[in-house]
């Protein structure tokens, strides 16, 4: 029966879990990103109260001050009037900036509350055994993993906002325009002039890099407005000897400094490896995003891909996408997220994906969407990295999609995780993290189960020489005490930690205490001349009445500090709690019911204690 992989999988579930300071895991703090929450509250983007915002955020994190006190005192110093800017929350319009304040900070709390929720949803499904989640201060998060092995995978599934989009990609012909529009741009800056016409690169490989990239904009400006980016750089799927050129010269970016990093690939347009930083840095200018039309947004594909060269050898890089920055659909009308394997026959079997079902009205407009935009070109993304762009072929119905494109299982499981327990208010980020390995734990797990061992046979021998046969007797009860606490532990699915384990070694002194108590009480009845029997009774309801009001109170302050603590506090009552009560029941009835079995049977003369 123990043998059945079925039983033996239950028994395990059923064991008492390990503490992090036990069997090692994470320790990290979040720190939910009050600023953002502010800035996606507003309606304004890139102007006065969004620069207010950065300067109140930089400020706060210097000081260590409160954030919405900084931006209060920079809000006043230039005379912003907030409503302006927050005129459609909650009813603000004609409010003064003290009631904006008043509101936002509601906002804050409510986002601090709902993250600490969907992070303990996150943790449940992650298969962690009770784990620690907890608010400390006003917008931090105290997250306790044990016995986390893989913790980039703990990492990411905590930060992780689950902001999933359906966004249109935009068409070749807006990317060409905006690409034109950067490059003038940066060339009239004067920052990628040559100094030197001296260059490590031959003539002729700037050539071919430069006439290659007129090509790609010469055959987007011949495609008709419907055809995708990916349609445009198809033709480059032949042409990968181009791509041997790993490090974009000065020469060519003197001329195109930005669409010079440009290249086409298997899977649409995307930046070689080496130069991702390069081109990161450039997306990220002020002057740069300006170009960029206010209804459209450049996004990085999710990961590198890899492309084969006609040498044998490979080249790492990553796709770029043009998108209109109004989502057509977001996770809010996905119902369920359900990780698994392509099915055989379609164009990811056996790969992992991320099946999507969607409520009605998300079933209704994901149809309409489709049905219009055939042929084109839909980027799912999920915290603004698309993980596919599919060709959308014909309508679909039923409000069923999926999410491809993904390393393995695992990761379909984290995403379909985070997407049934919804988005994030704001963006989390790690402040502190501790990794605590489980040799440590062991060392710990080890001194623990010695020190318990100590005090146990100390104990045993010490009942046995001061109380001789009755003290066997309280020893038999000791025994049956730690196997009912360790029973309740397991029942109650409860975690032993460093300081739970305090509790137990402190049970063992208590659970002796009490027939300390019933032992002492005994023999002055015997010395008072009374039978074995009749000093058994006496002593046993002389002793209850003060063991148990001793008891008693030891349990409300565990309870207290149960209730009102949390990790090893809570960990350390809990298992005193469950000290307590199977004490007072082995110490008391157990040992009475033994007196009592053999004095039925035949009445004790003398008693050893």
């Amino acid at each position: 029966m123990l043998e059945e992989p079925a039983t033996l999988k239950t028994l395990h579930k059923q064991a008492i879990n390990l503490g992090l300071d036990l069997q090692g895991g994470m320790h990290v703090i979040l720190e939910v990103d009050i600023p953002i929450l502010a800035q996606n509250l507003s309606d304004d983007k890139t102007g006065e109260l969004l620069q207010a915002i950065k300067a109140a955020e930089k400020v706060s994190t210097t000081e260590r001050t409160d954030f919405f006190d900084e931006l209060k005192v920079l809000v006043d110093v230039n005379n912003i009037k907030l409503v302006k800017y927050y005129s459609d929350l909650d009813g603000l319009t004609g409010k003064s900036n003290d009631d904006v304040f008043s509101t936002l900070r509601e906002h804050a709390e409510n986002a601090v509350s709902s993250a600490l929720e969907i992070i303990r949803n996150r943790v449940d499904e992650f298969g962690v055994s009770e784990p620690t989640i907890q608010k400390s201060g006003r917008n931090r998060i105290i997250v306790e993993l044990a016995g986390v092995k893989d913790t980039e995978r703990a990492r990411n599934l905590l930060q992780r906002t689950a902001l999933l989009e359906f966004k249109l990609v935009k068409t070749g012909q807006d990317l060409q325009g905006v690409i034109e529009k950067i490059d003038a741009l940066l060339v009239s800056s004067g920052e990628f002039a040559l100094e030197d016409s001296a260059d490590t690169q031959t003539a002729d490989a700037v050539d071919a890099v430069i006439e290659a990239s007129d090509s790609l904009l010469a055959e987007a400006d011949t495609t008709e407005s419907q055809d995708s980016i990916e349609d445009i750089f198809d033709e480059l799927d032949g042409e990968e000897q181009d791509l041997d050129i790993f490090t974009t010269s000065s020469e060519i970016l003197s001329t195109k400094p930005f669409s010079g990093y440009l290249r086409g690939f298997p899977t649409g347009l995307g930046i070689v490896s080496n130069e991702i930083n390069k081109f990161s840095a450039l997306l990220e200018r002020e002057d740069v995003l300006s170009e960029v039309p206010k209804d459209g947004q450049i996004l990085w594909g999710n990961k590198n891909q890899t492309a084969a060269l006609e040498d044998g050898t490979t080249v790492e890089y990553r796709n770029i996408y043009y998108v209109k920055k109004e989502a057509v659909l977001t996770g809010g009308v996905v119902t369920d997220a359900r990780a698994s394997t392509g099915p055989i026959g379609s164009d990811v079997s056996g790969q992992p994906v991320v099946n999507l079902t969607m409520n009605s009205e998300g079933s209704k407009n994901w149809s309409r969407f489709t049905g219009a935009n055939i042929e084109r070109n839909v980027a799912i993304v999920l915290d603004n990295k698309v993980y596919m762009a599919p060709v959308i072929r014909d309508r679909i119905p039923g409000g069923r999609t999926q999410i491809s494109g993904l390393d393995d299982i695992d990761e379909a499981k984290d995403i379909g995780n985070v997407l049934r327990a919804g988005k994030l208010p704001a963006p989390v980020n790690i402040i502190e993290e501790r990794t605590i390995g489980p040799s440590l734990g062991q060392d710990s797990i080890d001194a623990g189960i010695k020190a318990l061992f100590i005090g146990f046979v100390l104990v045993i021998i010490f009942m046995i020489f001061y109380y001789h046969g009755a003290g066997v007797l309280a020893n038999l009860a000791l025994f049956l005490n730690i196997f009912f606490v360790l029973a309740v532990l397991a029942m109650l699915n409860a975690t032993l930690t460093l300081p739970g384990l305090a509790g137990l070694i402190l049970t063992i002194g208590m659970a002796v205490d009490a027939n300390v108590i019933i032992f002492e009480r005994i023999r002055e009845e015997l010395d008072k001349g009374k039978t074995v029997k009749a000093a058994i009774d006496s002593g046993y309801e002389r002793a209850f009445t003060t063991i148990f009001d001793a008891n008693v109170t030891t349990l409300i302050a565990a309870f207290v500090l149960a209730w009102i603590g949390s990790g090893p506090i809570k960990g350390f009552a809990v298992t005193l709690s469950a000290g307590i009560i199977c004490s007072l029941f082995s110490a008391v009835f157990i040992t009475r019911s033994v007196f009592m079995l053999f004095g039925n049977k035949k009445p004790i003369q003398k008693l050893s204690i």
